[in-house]
């Protein structure tokens, strides 16, 4: 056969081939996916943690942000009970004061996301701005102190002072997310202080002993307060006007020769709205009209 009748013979080969196939499926769009987009799970919430920074002499930016700020969403006793501890607590509808926002602009890397190890540890968020998606109940920490080499702390409990000395010790504030019926989200804070040398412990967890990674753990529960947010709106913490006690040694650091005070602002971003943490909170339906 020649060399012509091979390539006639090749040509109607592929021809027969290409007649009995059926055609290439169409390539998906690269700049689409068939997967469903990534939801939240319905008892997480996200919330938005940042740290803003100011001379603690700034008497008129302090007061200015704190005039603002709705205090009477605690109870008298439990703001009377933080003052004699130096920490004060309020809140903000999604419009922040003027002198807050400036000290928080140019913040944008506060937006890092950071999830929640369920099975190990708590989640932790540093001193530094971030994003942090939690689970309904369970509980993370927002550092917001240094790690004191000595750490002498006096607190005032049941109307009594009591002294406390503590060896390479950090504030920070547990933190519980409990979403509501109706969209908003309690935050349950506690004022911690964590100290001594990492070890291992066994720590239950929903009916079963997990091992984590951890320090010693001073929690003041007396000093533990509450809010209850909607999307959007803001939980302030920081000090008394009179730097002192817990509220000092949280938010008060002094860098050449003078003091700062730090301001701990949470807000709540993003919820997945699940009727059935809390049906007793739902709109009851309209009666039947008495005819």
């Amino acid at each position: 056969m020649s060399a012509t009748d091979y390539l006639r013979a090749a040509l109607v080969g592929l021809c027969l081939a290409m007649a009995g196939c059926a055609p290439f499926a169409k390539m998906p769009d690269p700049g689409t996916s068939a997967l469903p987009p990534a939801k939240m799970s319905s008892d997480s919430v996200v919330l938005e943690v940042a740290f803003a920074h100011q001379m603690a002499s700034d008497d008129k930016s302090y007061a200015a942000i704190w005039q603002q700020a709705d205090e009477q969403h605690f109870s008298t006793e439990l703001r009377e009970k933080l003052f004699a501890n130096g920490l004060r607590v309020g809140v903000f509808n999604q419009s922040l004061p003027a002198e807050l926002r400036t000290l928080l602009d140019g913040k944008e890397e506060w937006l890092e996301q950071r999830a929640e190890d369920v099975s190990t540890t708590d989640t932790e968020t540093p001193r530094t701005q971030r994003r942090m998606q939690c689970r309904h109940g369970r509980r993370a920490k927002v550092v917001v102190s240094k790690t004191y080499d000595s750490l002498s702390l006096l607190t005032y409990e049941h109307g009594q002072v009591h002294g406390r000395l503590v060896e390479k010790a950090q504030c920070l504030f547990g933190l519980k997310p409990y979403l509501e019926g109706d969209g908003r989200v309690r935050l349950d804070l506690t004022p911690e202080v964590e100290h001594g040398e990492l070890k291992s412990q066994w720590v239950g967890q929903e009916g079963s002993l997990l091992q984590r990674i951890g320090r010693e753990r001073l929690v003041l529960d007396e000093l533990r307060f509450q809010a209850t947010l909607a999307p959007g709106q803001v939980l302030l913490v920081s000090t008394t006007p009179d730097i002192k006690g817990l509220g000092e040694r949280c938010f008060v650091e002094t860098a050449g020769g003078t003091n700062q005070r730090t301001l701990l602002v949470v807000r709540v971003a993003q919820t997945q709205h699940d009727d059935l943490f809390a049906p007793d909170k739902l709109a009851a339906p309209l009666a039947t009209p008495v005819e």
